[in-house]
């Protein structure tokens, strides 16, 4: 990894619960990986072990991929373990993406 910091978004999404209003924490696919391992589709086994659950983001412009947790706990959880193994900064808006998939155990 580079000493570039990890941007890690921090933004309510509409597309987890019928509220609209549901608290999401991603970050750049490979950093989140290397932090929880991959495995599975879209690599997001280990995030999904870890949190009973993962959201996959996509920017369609440049295919760049996303991965992370919905909920206050969860996401607050998030960035917690991504900040003690890798240097971040919060970006406190959504990246230009889509969700493209979720999972959640249970």
């Amino acid at each position: 990894m580079t000493d570039t910091p990890c941007p890690i978004y921090l933004f309510r999404s509409e597309g987890f619960a019928p509220s609209g209003d549901t608290v999401v924490s991603i970050a750049p696919l490979e950093v989140v990986v290397a932090v929880y391992g991959g495995g599975g589709a879209f690599d997001a086994d280990g995030l999904s072990s870890a949190f009973g659950g993962a959201a996959i983001f996509r920017n369609e412009a440049t295919g760049a991929l996303f991965a992370g947790v919905w909920g206050t706990r969860k996401a607050s959880r998030f960035r917690r373990e991504m900040r003690e193994r890798v240097s971040v900064v919060l970006v406190r808006e959504a990246p230009e993406a889509r969700l493209v998939v979720w999972s959640a155990a249970g």
